[in-house]
């Protein structure tokens, strides 16, 4: 009978034990931690960083003072709008138009030194207008007429249509642009 009764006691506190340690398991918490070490170094070189403060764009041509530069070419196109029969010399065209404006940026120069006095960094703005082209092209492959079967070459025949696409290329990239303009004089 204290046979049994210390089994049981015996399993009893095992049995105790085992909770109370899986109680424990379940307090554990893991935590990821982020070491940070500096270094300091006085050595007294000089270090210069830019951050730019604002940039714009200063002036852009109105739409309606574009105007666009035409270069035409004679080629020989074979199978002219698909007919077998339509081989010929046609002159085609090609439009381009130059934006050019000027960008307003201004920056702020850093200097600090590295010292044991611990200076203040040297602040200085900058300020500078930089001249800016942007080009663009008549794109055949929205031409009035093509060449060829398998192998299709668009092209513009009137020098009216090359215009109008290049023009129109070159008005949705001022307005684009529009946002980007100084909102003040420089």
């Amino acid at each position: 009978m204290k046979y049994h009764l210390a089994a049981i006691s015996g399993l009893a506190l095992s049995c105790g034990i085992a909770i109370a340690a899986e109680a424990a398991k379940d307090k554990t918490e893991r935590k990821n931690i982020t070491v940070i070490t500096a270094q300091g170094n006085a050595d007294g070189s000089t270090e210069i960083s830019r951050e730019a403060v604002k940039e714009c764009i200063v002036t852009l041509p109105t739409a309606e003072a574009l105007e666009p530069e035409v270069v035409s070419d004679s080629r020989f196109l074979k199978e002219i709008n698909g007919d077998p029969n339509k081989n010929e010399w046609t002159k085609v065209y090609t439009a381009k138009i130059t934006i050019n404006y000027q960008v307003y940026k201004k920056d702020l120069l850093i200097v600090a030194t590295k010292s044991v006095e611990g200076r203040e960094p040297t602040l200085k703005d900058v300020e500078k207008r930089l001249p800016q082209s942007k080009e663009f092209l008549s794109n055949p492959a929205d031409g009035d007429t093509y060449a060829g079967r398998s192998n299709r070459q668009y092209y513009y025949t009137r020098q009216e249509a090359a215009v109008a696409d290049v023009k129109g290329r070159a008005k949705v990239w001022l307005k684009q642009q529009g946002p980007l303009l100084c909102s003040e004089a420089k």
